[in-house]
Order: C-alpha cells, then sequence, then structure tokens
C-alpha cells in the first residue's frame, strides 16, 4: 500500500479524533490532516480544518480539493436526543455523503468507525464474537441499529470500488483520561450498579490510545473489511461497583426496562441513557480482536480494568503509556 500522505478525518475534533490524530502526529509526522467536525478544531490542531456539517456540500468540496490518499469517517451523533431521525440523518445520511466524497476524490483508503455494539446484546451470543459472528445490532437502541445501516453502506461501498481498501472499526466502550459521554456518566454517576435479573454481564473497556493505535495500524495494512478493538479481558458489573465504591443490586430486567423508559421520557437527572442501552447490561456482547493481531500485529497496550480506572482518575494520575497488556483485575 501507498504511503498514508494525506488524511481527511471528520469528527476530529472528538474523542476519537483527537486520539488518532495525536497518533498520527507520532507516527507519521509528515502526514498532512484535514479535519472536518461541527465543533472548532482542538488539540492537536489538523493541519487544515473545515467546520461544519459533514452533509452539506461544501465539506463534499473540502475533502476534494484537498485530495487525500485517505478518508477517515468518524463524525457521529453519540450523545443520545429526543429526536431520532435527526439522529439518523446525521450517522446515516452524513455517513453516505463521505462514501461519495470518498469515491469522487478517488481516496485509495478508506476506514469508518462501527462499535462493538452491532453485535447485539442477546441471549445467545458466543462466549467471544470475532469479526466472523453475524451482527444483530439491537433495533431498540439507536446508537448499534444506526451503526448496523452504517456497515452495510461501508461493505456496498468496498463491493463496488475494489480498489480502495476499505475498512471499519468495532471498539468497545471507549475510556480515557477526560472522557465524557452517556456511556461513561452510567459508571461515574449512578449511585448503585443494577444487576438485570442478578445477571453480572462481563463488559469490555478500551482505551482511546489504542483505538488509535489499532486504526492506524489498520491503515497502515491495508486492511479490508470489520476489526473488532477491544482487549481480551472484561469486567463484570460487581468487578465495576467495586471499583467504584457503589453497591451491586439486583432487579428484575421488566422492572429496569421500565424505570429507564420512565426515566427518559421524564428527563430526570443523572443519567442520560436511551432505554434500549439497558439490553447490554443484560447480555454479553464480549469480542477478541485477534483478527487485528494475526493481520495487523496489533495487541491492546491497556487492560479493560486499566482503561475503566482511567475514568475514574485525574488524568495526571491516569496509567501511563507504558502499562502491561496482561489482563489485571482490580485489586
Amino acid at each position: 500500500m501507498p504511503a498514508l500522505e494525506r488524511i481527511v478525518m471528520t469528527g476530529s475534533s472528538g474523542v476519537y479524533g483527537r486520539a488518532l490524530l495525536r497518533e498520527i502526529r507520532r507516527s507519521i509526522p509528515d502526514a498532512r490532516v484535514l479535519g472536518l467536525d461541527r465543533r472548532p478544531a482542538e488539540s492537536p490542531q489538523p493541519d487544515s480544518f473545515w467546520q461544519g456539517d459533514i452533509r452539506h456540500p461544501d465539506a463534499a468540496a473540502a475533502i476534494h480539493d484537498f485530495r487525500p490518499d485517505t478518508v477517515i469517517h468518524l463524525a457521529y451523533a453519540v450523545q443520545p436526543g429526543r429526536d431520532l431521525r435527526a439522529m439518523e440523518s446525521v450517522n446515516v445520511d452524513g455517513t453516505r455523503a463521505v462514501l461519495a466524497a470518498a469515491a469522487a476524490c478517488s481516496a485509495t483508503r478508506l476506514l469508518v468507525a462501527s462499535s462493538g455494539t452491532v453485535y447485539g446484546a442477546w441471549p445467545d451470543n458466543p462466549p467471544l464474537c470475532d469479526e466472523t459472528t453475524p451482527l444483530r445490532p439491537r433495533p431498540d437502541y439507536y446508537y448499534s441499529h444506526h451503526k448496523g445501516i452504517v456497515e452495510q453502506d461501508v461493505a456496498a461501498f468496498a463491493a463496488v470500488h475494489p480498489q480502495v481498501a476499505v475498512a471499519w472499526t468495532r471498539p468497545a466502550i471507549i475510556c480515557g483520561p477526560g472522557v465524557k459521554n452517556f456511556l461513561t456518566d452510567i459508571f461515574l454517576t449512578v449511585p448503585c450498579m443494577v444487576l438485570p435479573d442478578g445477571r453480572n454481564t462481563p463488559l469490555q473497556f478500551v482505551h482511546e490510545d489504542d483505538v488509535a493505535r489499532g486504526t492506524l495500524a489498520i491503515l497502515v495494512h491495508g486492511g479490508r473489511g470489520g476489526f473488532n478493538i477491544s482487549p481480551e479481558d472484561a469486567l463484570t458489573q460487581r468487578q465495576l461497583a467495586d471499583a467504584m465504591g457503589i453497591p451491586a443490586l439486583s432487579l428484575p430486567f421488566f422492572l429496569l426496562a421500565a424505570l429507564a423508559r420512565t426515566w427518559w421520557m421524564l428527563r430526570l437527572p443523572w443519567i442520560t441513557t436511551p432505554p434500549g442501552l439497558v439490553h447490554y447490561l443484560r447480555h454479553p456482547w464480549v469480542m477478541t480482536s485477534q483478527r487485528l493481531k494475526a493481520e495487523c500485529g496489533f495487541v491492546c497496550t491497556y487492560s479493560s480494568w486499566q482503561a475503566f480506572r482511567t475514568l475514574l482518575r485525574p488524568p495526571a494520575a491516569a496509567d501511563s503509556h507504558t502499562a502491561q497488556a496482561h489482563p489485571r483485575a482490580p485489586p
């Protein structure tokens, strides 16, 4: 594969984008990066920046004029909103606009951010989901549902454009110093950990730096198709409760689901979690990243515990980048 020299990155001001831009600066400092985002550019700064909605025709023009060899699409409406049609337009129509722009500019690489949630939370999931596991996103959880549509569109693009190395990533729950969104709020603001039907479901957490390094490894190796990005360990909900110093309480799932719907409808404080997410606390969706290791030689540096712990500490006290990759359970 040709070297990465001119890179377009949508969502460059988000957690994923900033981490990846740092890794690009470290690993291929001569690469030029055009960032696109609704929010202002943040540190580290891309070489060029276009601020606005990626669905706008001017975004496509900016991508075309930059003449990229690589297009990375990370822009996504993560925070839950009340207008699901508007969110689907941003997530699905926005992706389609970027795919059209990538085809028009003749990029040789395209990488799109998906999510491990596309495997769905179902009682018959395998112990470890790999890239051959069928995708069954939860239709009642907008984030998973939209990512499923996005993956279908990206796979269709790859079939029509075999000359382009098209890949997509499926990270676990992304953590890092200062990361804050509706997922991290579940673990940082709740007074107790709820166990649906008493189940002690395992969850995986991946450090933002590992997501960035894994993504760049896929690009450098010209990877194609879907790639899980996650450590090989997981933390149970009881382990998470112990780490946060809060109790773990069993609750019938039907009651938890009703409570989640009511909380969402009444817009009560503490949690801004869409109701469909409760299934992901009920059934496991643990992944393995053996394909990423076999094809790109990448293994996560941080375990799930080490990644999760960065949420509990101020940035100055977070684990160093030399943390070992061996899984460690909370003490």
